[in-house]
């Protein structure tokens, strides 16, 4: 198979018609407690300057804006369609060049290619994002709305073919350096002969194997990691065999229980047929092989792009400085903790920190022995039984962390969450969140980052009726928590995400209430903001184990 040569995508307009604008973007500070996909609705040309969920982030790359080129017979504007080509073409020559420069392999659909991009600096990592959203951008133009909306809801139909070759293993069963005849793989299958090549060339259309002559199957880049990655393996089976059909069961979850925050009403109990039976998390606790592939699910998740656990743990990458904790051999709980992957990783930082990972007895027992080969970090993490739905066991630790919890639960578990929390907290204590913090409106991301985000959120109302959260969400979830305590609050401290990540640092800190300062000297209330509505507590029956 050719090589895919980056520049070779859109041939260089001429230069006369390339000129650069940036357009500012600004938060809409409506409130909505549940939001839905958002359209493609940034401006088709130019860059934003925006908050960054607390930080300031501005994105590289520019769009060609209308300039008079020389002569009458020129047109007066550059179209949008040309613009986005242009770009393309820009952002495309910076990438491969400076991939030439440092002597690293061209992206290409051969199956000897790289399976995932190098590291690269946020110059070109922003070229990369910019050609992934133009791209888009102008596909979706020189298809029309109409064209778009009418075949775009069809990608559902890729997800299954994916599933399927996943769920039979077809990936393992083409030989890594050498095309198979259709007969030959289907003898290898119980999948019948029409069904097997209908499904491959689905997956084709999407560069996932190739057939080099009819009849004849090989690997692309795509199918070879999906053959040798077990994570991804995991990835495909959950998102195919148990959020594709809890997707498919939403719009009867919610016709029938619009409220929309139980953990047994959702679509997955629709789909599974558990509706006031048990939430999801009980349901897998039942079946180790998929409790298994979940988990290894989420491996491959946090090895994907921005959600790496170096974002947190490096300083230097903008991750969480605990110094000052660190110092006086402070204590941080990591609730939720699972084997605690993310305590070694802060062990191995910061040398004089001591954690607690918690999770249920199960997943305790199952955690490695030892946590770590490093008997210095090993020895700094106790592994503790603990059910987060219940008052906290771990008194007066300095931090308490979660990663990946809140956005499981809808706002009455989340606050039962936090509230479970107070009796141990001692003056200071701080209360870390590492999660997605989307933006208040739409079109204030990064395209690509928006859309993974974006359907990330529909995800957690699939399965679990939780949410990602904007920043405003998390402060009232923080303010509702500690409503009706008279020892103390949770002051909330703010967001900050790292460039480059996706996933955002949330803090409040508990104090006592005649020490709190108030919560507009800690962050300027916004003008018009709307309070948190009364929130049902869950039922005991209700609750995730």
């Amino acid at each position: 198979m050719a090589k895919l040569k980056l520049s070779s995508i859109f041939s260089p307009s001429s230069s006369n018609n390339a000129a650069s604008t940036t357009e500012g973007g600004t938060k809409d500070l409506k409130k909505s407690n549940r939001r839905s996909f958002s359209a493609l609705s940034a401006s088709l040309l130019g860059t934003k300057d925006t908050e960054t969920n607390g930080t300031s982030a501005a994105t590289s790359s520019k769009s060609a804006t209308p300039s008079v080129a020389p002569g009458p017979a020129a047109p007066a504007t550059t179209s949008e369609m040309v613009a986005l080509a242009q770009k393309i073409t820009r952002e495309t020559e910076k990438l491969e060049a400076y991939m030439k420069e440092h002597d690293l392999p061209m992206p290409s659909f051969d199956a000897s290619a790289p399976a995932d991009f190098p590291k690269l600096p946020d110059e070109i990592a922003q070229s990369r994002k910019a050609i992934i959203s133009a791209t888009k951008e102008l596909g979706l133009l020189a298809h029309g709305p109409r064209e778009s909306v009418r075949w775009g809801i069809w990608e559902f139909l890729d997800t299954l073919a994916l599933a399927a070759i996943n769920h039979y293993g077809i990936a393992k069963l083409v030989p890594l350096d050498a095309p198979i005849s259709l007969a030959d793989l289907q003898a290898k299958t119980t999948l019948d002969p029409i069904n097997l090549a209908r499904l491959i060339r689905l997956a084709i259309t999407n560069k996932i194997f190739y057939e080099p002559t009819p009849g004849f199957i090989a690997h692309t880049a795509a199918s070879r990691v999906l053959a040798e990655d077990s994570d991804l393996q995991a990835w495909v089976g959950f998102n195919g065999e148990d959020i594709l059909p809890a997707s498919a069961h939403v719009l009867q979850a919610l016709q029938t229980h619009p409220e929309a925050t139980s953990l047994t009403r959702t679509g997955f109990q629709f789909a599974f047929n558990t509706v006031d039976k048990e939430p999801m998390f009980v349901t897998f606790g039942k079946d180790p092989d998929r409790a298994k592939r979940m988990g290894k699910a989420m491996v491959s998740l946090t090895g994907g792009e921005g959600y790496e656990p170096f974002w947190f743990v490096d300083v230097e990458r903008g991750g969480y400085d605990f110094g000052e904790i660190d110092a006086r051999g402070g204590t941080l709980v990591d609730v939720g903790g699972s084997h605690g992957f993310m305590c070694v990783a802060l062990a191995e930082r910061w040398k004089n920190m001591k954690f607690v990972v918690q999770d249920l007895q199960k997943t305790v027992d199952s955690a490695p022995k030892p946590i770590s080969s490093d008997p210095q970090v090993a020895e700094r993490i106790t592994l503790l039984p603990h059910d987060f739905f219940t008052e906290q066991v771990t008194k007066e630790a300095d931090v308490y962390f979660f990663r990946w919890i809140l956005h499981n639960y809808s706002t009455p578990y989340a606050l039962q969450i936090l509230r479970n929390l107070v009796p141990a907290l001692k003056p200071g204590a701080r209360i870390i969140i590492n999660d997605h913090c989307l933006f208040e409106g739409s079109g204030q991301e990064d395209p690509w980052d928006e859309k993974v985000m974006r359907r990330m959120d529909v995800v957690m109302l699939s399965l679990l009726n939780a949410q990602e959260r904007t920043e405003s969400e998390f402060r009232e979830l923080f303010a509702k928590a500690g409503e009706g305590n008279q020892k103390g609050e949770f002051v909330f401290k703010g967001v900050k995400r790292p460039e480059g990540c996706r996933m955002s640092i949330i803090e409040a800190v508990w104090q006592l209430r005649e020490e709190a300062p108030t919560v507009a000297a800690v962050e300027e209330v916004k003008e018009g903001e709307e309070t948190p509505a009364a929130v049902e507590e869950p039922k005991t029956e209700e609750k995730a184990e």
